[in-house]
């Protein structure tokens, strides 16, 4: 008889095209995985694939055993984890692994994700970082701007956050021309100034011929340094509105706004995990 581990485990083989890979995903010892696999292939009575020095290739018999088998076993286990998700009780709720930049896990996300029943892992980073997490199986899925096609990764619209220009309460009236720009003290996240290059893109046509005055890797330290009135910069509308509200900070040109999208990237073999489906929903109210 047939295990249904073989065919888990060769499913997963298939997708990752190598045995270390499907054992990382699967949480298995690669030399249980290559046990499922020979297995199988007795079973079956010939090689599901052809051993390449950096991948497995799957052979004509290969192809054919997934397309009869994928369909089956994602609805299974589909079926199994909307069972799990329909009696999760509030002790036995799902752990949910995410990472995110800070600054919109903290302002934007947090307030959203309150209301659900579930049990939160959170990784902050950047978004390099937080691929390799994604990939590594470290998280269940990511929040980022950075849409970077990788096999594999799949990517879902959150929102788009609107970035604008933001100055001291007490900010002498700006000029809106390039020149008055550059004589501003900007306040950046990165040398390569992110989001401030493409304010100057959008708006002036021209990358900015600036130097940061200060480079604080934390959107929420470029806020406190602006209040403190070092400088300007260009932050998203949900990081400021407090400030706004109590006088600290105005914005500049409210008009000029630029536009950030904000992606949950996760792995395509999760993409009808009920779970990760409630949750991508409440981000996107």
């Amino acid at each position: 008889m047939i295990d249904f581990e073989w065919y888990r485990s060769f499913i997963s083989i298939y997708q990752h095209r190598s045995v270390s890979g499907a054992a990382k995903a699967r949480i298995l010892t690669q030399p249980a995985m290559s046990q499922h696999l020979a297995a199988l292939e007795a079973a079956v009575g010939e090689p599901l694939f052809t051993r390449a020095p950096r991948k497995m290739i799957p052979t004509e018999k290969g192809k054919e055993l997934y397309t009869k088998l994928v369909p089956l076993i994602e609805n299974l286990e589909k079926m199994t984890l909307s069972i799990r998700y329909a009696s999760a009780s509030a002790s036995s709720a799902p752990l949910i692994r995410i990472g995110s930049p800070t600054e919109y896990f903290t302002k934007a996300a947090l307030a959203k994700l309150s209301v659900m029943d579930i049990r939160m892992s959170v990784h902050f980073d950047v978004a390099p970082v937080l691929l390799d997490a994604l990939q590594n199986d470290e998280t269940d899925f990511i929040l980022t701007t950075q849409k970077v096609q990788v096999a594999g990764i799949d990517y879902e619209k959150i929102e788009d956050e609107q970035f604008v220009l933001v100055a001291p309460a007490d900010y002498p009236e700006p000029e809106e021309t390039v020149d008055w720009m550059k004589g501003q003290k900007w306040l950046s996240y990165g040398l390569e100034l992110p989001i401030i290059r493409r304010f100057f893109r959008v708006h002036f046509g021209k990358r900015p011929e600036v130097q940061p005055h200060c480079v604080f890797p934390d959107l929420r330290t470029i806020l406190e340094g602006i209040e403190l009135g070092m400088g300007i910069s260009v932050l998203p509308e949900y990081l400021i509105k407090d400030s706004l509200h109590a006088g600290k900070i105005k914005i500049l040109f409210p008009e000029r706004k630029v536009e950030n999208t904000i992606f949950a990237a996760y792995k395509v073999e999760n993409k009808d995990n009920p779970y990760l489906g409630e949750v991508l929903k409440v981000l996107k109210k």
